[in-house]
């Protein structure tokens, strides 16, 4: 396995540049043998961060298509499996292969359940919640996943298409391990919460 650049995500050391599992799952997927072949070059050339979700699937008939994939391609792989991270999460759901919304605590555990099945592991090296329930406090989803940290269910927690606000909401009852918004040149709208990171950073740095 090469060696790529690395960053700190709570604690651990990954790589840089991960593997996004997503379009292994969805509709117009490749079939399962070259998804497995593209995550074991994906990690013979030195990626140990793999993302993936349970609504990573066609529709609520396979839930937790994605994890079960990372899962078979990561027991084929000859590797050292200890160093990779996957991270997953829970929040969305697939009914009729429409994206949904169910951020309740009951949901979330019962979903880190499966997560933690379809994985085939005891611990989730780290969890996010994929999108806030806009009819759930967000402060009670996350707390849910405060107590499956606090259960062992869970190594990292993490956030997903989050805000500031909410970033900061949270943080006061978890400590928060990773935010994953998207942002690129097509979607910007994410762009605050970059700035908002990168002033910190600067003054942790003055300081």
């Amino acid at each position: 396995m090469t060696t790529l650049p690395t960053r700190r995500l709570g604690g651990l050391q990954v790589s840089a540049i991960g593997l996004g599992e997503m379009p292994m799952s969805l509709a117009g997927r490749p079939d399962e043998a070259r998804s497995i072949r593209t995550i074991h070059a994906a990690l013979d050339a030195g990626v140990t961060l793999i993302d993936t979700a349970d609504a990573y699937c066609r529709d609520d008939s396979e839930v937790g298509h994605g994890e079960r994939l990372v899962a078979k391609a990561l027991a084929a792989w000859p590797g050292d499996r200890d160093r990779v991270l996957v991270a997953t999460k829970g929040g969305h759901t697939r009914p009729g292969g429409e994206w949904g919304l169910d951020g309740r605590p009951e949901y979330l555990r019962r979903a880190c359940e499966a997560s933690l099945r379809a994985l085939g592991v005891d611990t989730i090296g780290l969890y996010q919640f994929h999108r806030p329930d806009p009819r759930v406090p967000f402060a009670e989803s996350v707390g849910a996943l405060a107590e499956l940290k606090a259960a062992g269910k869970v190594r990292l927690v993490g956030l997903s298409n989050v805000s500031v606000d909410q970033i900061n909401q949270a943080r006061q009852l978890v400590e928060v391990a990773s935010v994953q918004n998207e942002f690129s040149p097509a979607f910007r709208s994410s762009r605050r919460e970059i700035d908002v990171r990168l002033d910190e950073l600067v003054l942790a740095a003055r300081h």
